[in-house]
């Protein structure tokens, strides 16, 4: 019995000796390219920094949407947008939908969208698929009108048929939260168009978008929309759209304009 235990003993202590990590960065010394980092270093797999301040990359996007017609006043709106990538996976929360944006019915609203998204690659295609809801923050005049949670599924195609040409085509399904006063009916959106990549900086987009109102008996929303995006740097761009709308309750002219910066 104890030879068996000193045995095992002379193993054990081969074992701790045998490692050795004297930066404490998870990486052994016999292949640690950078034995002297600091131990709240993130490194890779030699054992060296990585340029990266965390994994995976972080997008804020800020601006403002105005709309206005020939009747009406007209209104802006602040847009705040925040989306974390890593990997396939994506996470935004933003003040109005990302991909649909500036409904009519939403403008009076106070909302805040919590989106979690999965991308696909294969070959030319890129589908992303993301659950979410809607929160409503709106003041509202009694705790009776507050709206529940909406809760919706969309789906996020591009078609990269030329090396600068794409396609694309996004579908949205929303079961929308009532209140105590109101059952608003589920309701879903599209938007279909074509971009081209301008330059190495400047894309540009045409598309139709539609939308159905939550209110019954409403009209729904459509609008054709002219998207630009131009990439000052590696990490900052800017994005300009204009939509012009053919329903009857909403604005007739939206402009929509973001700053937005990449953080690595």
């Amino acid at each position: 019995m104890l030879p068996h235990l000193a045995g095992l003993f002379f193993l054990f202590t081969a074992l701790l000796l045998g490692y050795s990590d004297n930066d404490i960065d998870g990486v052994d010394d016999s292949i640690d390219l950078c034995p002297n980092t600091a131990f709240d270093q993130l490194v890779d797999k030699n054992g060296c920094p990585q340029s990266k301040l965390f994994p995976g990359k972080l997008i804020i996007q800020i601006g403002s949407d105005t709309s206005f017609n020939q009747i009406d006043e007209t209104i802006s709106n602040l847009n705040i947008y925040a989306n974390y990538m890593i990997e396939e996976w994506n996470f935004s929360l933003s003040n109005s939908n990302y991909y649909v944006t500036n409904l009519a019915n939403d403008i009076a609203e106070n909302s805040l969208y919590l989106t979690t998204g999965y991308t696909v690659v294969k070959d030319k295609i890129r589908t992303r698929f993301s659950v979410g809801t809607k929160f409503d923050l709106t003041n509202r005049d009694s705790d009776e009108q507050k709206r529940d949670n909406d809760y919706y599924a969309s789906v996020n195609v591009e078609y990269f048929f030329a090396k600068k040409q794409n396609l694309f085509f996004y579908y949205n399904y929303t079961l929308s939260g009532d209140s105590d006063t109101v059952d608003y009916q589920n309701f879903q959106s599209l938007s279909a168009g074509y971009g081209y990549a301008m330059t190495d900086k400047w894309y540009t987009a045409l598309s139709y978008n539609y939308a159905q109102n939550y209110y019954p008996d409403t009209d729904d929303y459509k609008a054709v929309s002219w998207f630009n995006s131009y990439r000052f740097t590696q990490t900052t761009y800017a994005t300009l759209n204009y939509a012009h709308t053919f329903d009857d309750i909403s604005y007739s002219h939206i402009v929509t304009f973001n700053i937005g910066f990449y953080f690595d």
